[in-house]
């Protein structure tokens, strides 16, 4: 089927944090855009939304942690202004200890240069209620909770119908040339592949070391847990809404699949059990596969030959942290020409592309 649309500075595929971030961005800067998507197996709208700059597990910062968070605060504010609707929660995240030694661990990492602005110093003695947990808890403040799907579907509604077309993207009938890419009727100065883990599927860009990490979850009704905070300790449990918290994630690299498993559910809720002590019920399991890359930095540039393909991918854990900022840096790079950070361009992977290494998918 051929679609005719008008002159576009960009085609997005894919329409995740990284499409929905790179599309605002666009969108701001008064460029017109075509996103492409399935509209399925957005591992974004499975995610919790956490936007933490803080590693809780080894009290450290995330990389480019603060300038990440003070970018992206700023922009989902400005997007709630523009939709007239709140989609950015500040929620601290509670870190309950396991053991009493885990405080003197907490009080020592807040006076950190970084972490003190994050980790308030007067942690409690006693958990809220509902929390099994009997140790204490440390507060992480200035953070806070993106509400992924109403955000990206938000977005989506006020796109006219030149803008967005929902379809598994086709790589067959593109034609690319020197200053130009064509799909289906549309013209572009460029095309950005913003695909998650479907890059695996890319011909272009699956040279790149983007491995893959599969997470199950779990939606649960819990009355009396309180919705003010996120609760950390062996699993997130993030308020959603009414009385509904998203409970996870699990971790597994080798499974692809997007299918739920008893064992996922068996483990999320071993540790849910140890967490809290009140009356819940499972009312979700789902799953998605993070675009995690080997050395855990983003994956961002363009295509070593074909010069009006870029990349937007590789967000890991921590894409409602950083895709913002990420957004604009690789605007700049498209449009001002101004380098990106050596951490996060794909040509640190230049070896890859001229020494293609076979890797199990």
């Amino acid at each position: 089927m051929i679609f005719l649309f008008t002159m576009k500075h960009s085609i997005i595929v894919g329409f995740g944090l990284a499409g929905f971030n790179y599309a605002l961005h666009l969108q701001k800067q008064k460029k017109e855009f075509l996103i492409v998507d399935s509209g399925v197996h957005r591992a974004s709208e499975n995610a919790a939304g956490v936007c933490n700059p803080t590693v809780l597990k080894r009290y450290t910062m995330a990389w480019q942690g603060h300038q990440f968070l003070q970018y992206a605060k700023a922009h989902y504010r400005e997007f709630e202004s523009k939709i007239n609707q709140e989609v950015f929660l500040d929620h601290p995240i509670h870190r309950y200890f396991n053991q009493v030694s885990e405080q003197n661990h907490w009080t020592v990492a807040s006076q950190g240069a970084e972490l003190k602005f994050y980790l308030d110093a007067s942690f409690s003695i006693q958990s809220q209620k509902g929390i099994r947990q009997n140790k204490g808890y440390g507060c992480v403040q200035n953070v806070g909770r993106l509400k992924i799907s109403k955000a990206i579907n938000t977005f989506r509604k006020t796109l006219h119908s030149d803008q967005y077309l929902q379809e598994n993207f086709d790589y067959d009938v593109l034609e690319h040339q020197e200053n130009k890419v064509f799909y289906k009727g549309c013209d572009a100065q460029q095309i950005v592949f913003c695909e998650g883990y479907g890059l695996k599927r890319n011909p272009w860009f699956n040279y790149l070391p983007l491995r893959g990490s599969k997470g199950e979850f779990l939606v649960i009704q819990a009355p009396d847990l309180s919705r003010e905070q996120i609760v950390k300790g062996g699993v997130f449990i993030v308020p959603i809404e009414n009385d509904l918290f998203w409970v996870g994630a699990t971790f597994s690299p080798k499974d692809k699949t997007y299918e739920i498993t008893e064992i996922g559910k068996h483990w999320l809720l071993t540790k849910l059990d140890k967490l809290i002590d009140t009356n819940y019920t499972v009312r979700f399991q789902g799953s998605g596969i993070r675009p995690t890359v080997t050395d855990r930095r983003p994956l961002l540039g363009q295509h070593p030959t074909h010069k009006n393909m870029y990349l937007f991918n590789g967000l890991g854990t921590r894409g409602v942290l950083m895709a913002p900022l990420l957004a604009h840096w690789l605007y700049s790079f498209i449009n001002n020409q101004k380098e990106l950070p050596t951490a996060v361009a794909i040509d640190r992977f230049e070896s890859y592309f001229s020494e293609p290494k076979v890797e199990d998918v």
